[in-house]
């Protein structure tokens, strides 16, 4: 049986810490998925101390490398491992997944509920699941010590979709418990248009890269995205804009995106990502093998310049992106994520014409 008050947290990174710790600050009974037992042990007690947006210290009720103890009996199931994960997720859950859960993917980043669904029917999965994505995660947040995690900012006007539209109010009635300010998508072609993880990270950390490799210390979104990393930020949005109105999707542009979540003014990226507030104090990754690469390239660059193509669309920023990234990391992202071999690109288009 499920108990309505108990959330499952899978992934033990800075966003899993600050969820499962802002649930039990909620009342809720958070259980906290790693993926390894050394994972596990880094945590030096079940006891977390939140901080930003709230001051609390609050015991997490499980901490485990067993899926199945972490799943079980919890009506939510949130994930937030990098998104290229997601099939790896789905397979290890599958097994363990009971009637009525709700699954939401923290985010989805472009087409994630199509990789998890078709990963849970691979593996046999005959459970009567909701699987759900945001369009982007809900904190704006960082750890700065393991079980330390501060959230900066609770976005506003995030938006979730099921991968069954007709389930989209149920998904939003339960996160509103805890986020008033969940609103429902069309359906996840609008939130996984909506993947502005993609827009923002790979690409300034290419134009970067010799400072991160020399694991400089220095703010991310105020120093790494300088007026002319900003310009072609602008560029690779319009692209993704581009994409999205071919395939009839409403979605709104990088600055309007800053505005709605953030309040952020100005007249570039540049100048609006110098008033947001809630990234002043985000952190350039010192580590080359960045999720911002290998997340975003695959679930993001990819699935959109594969959309593109399909509509003959010219996408020159976000190719060179994903040429460039796998030149210097010396692997084919393109063949790796989310691409027209392993995304029914027909039956995407065909769910919005419908």
């Amino acid at each position: 049986m499920l108990n309505q008050n108990r959330v499952a947290i899978i992934s033990s990174g800075n966003g899993g810490q600050a969820l499962a710790a802002y649930y039990t600050y909620r009342g809720y009974e958070a259980a906290l998925y790693a993926r390894e037992q050394q994972r596990v042990d880094m945590f030096p007690s079940n006891v977390f101390t939140l901080s930003g947006v709230t001051e609390a210290e609050v015991p997490i009720s499980l901490i485990s490398c067993d899926m199945g103890a972490v799943v079980r009996g919890a009506h939510l199931i949130m994930v937030t491992t990098p998104s290229q994960y997601h099939h790896v997720v789905a397979r290890e859950m599958a097994p363990h997944l009971e009637d009525g859960q709700i699954i939401v993917l923290n985010p989805g980043r472009t087409f994630g509920t199509f990789t998890f669904e078709q990963a849970l029917r691979e593996s046999g999965c005959e459970s009567r699941v909701v699987v759900a994505e945001a369009e982007t995660f809900i904190f704006t947040c960082r750890c700065a010590a393991v079980g330390q995690p501060v959230v900066y900012k609770i976005k506003d006007h995030m938006k979730v979709a099921a991968h069954d539209a007709a389930r989209t109010p149920l998904v939003v009635e339960t996160l509103r418990r805890v986020f008033p300010t969940v609103e429902g998508a069309k359906d996840v072609l609008e939130t996984g248009f909506g993947n502005m993880g993609m827009i923002f990270h790979p690409l300034p950390i290419l134009m970067n890269l010799t400072r991160v490799e020399a694991k400089e210390r220095f703010l991310y979104y105020q120093n790494a995205i300088s007026p002319l990393v900003g310009s072609m930020i602008e560029r690779m949005d319009a692209e993704r804009v581009a994409v999205a109105r071919a395939m009839g999707v409403q979605t709104l542009p990088v600055l309007d995106w800053l505005f709605d979540k953030y309040g952020s003014r100005g007249a570039t990226v540049y100048e609006c990502l110098q008033n947001t507030d809630a990234y002043r104090e985000v952190y350039t990754p010192t580590d080359l093998c960045t999720r911002y690469v290998f997340e975003d390239v695959p679930t993001g660059c990819v699935p959109m310049l594969a959309m593109g193509r399909r509509f003959g669309i010219e996408m020159p920023v976000t190719e060179a992106v994903i040429r460039w990234a796998s030149a210097v990391y010396g692997r084919d992202f393109y063949a790796e994520g989310r691409n027209e071999f392993r995304l029914d690109l027909d039956a995407l288009i065909g769910r919005r014409s419908a």
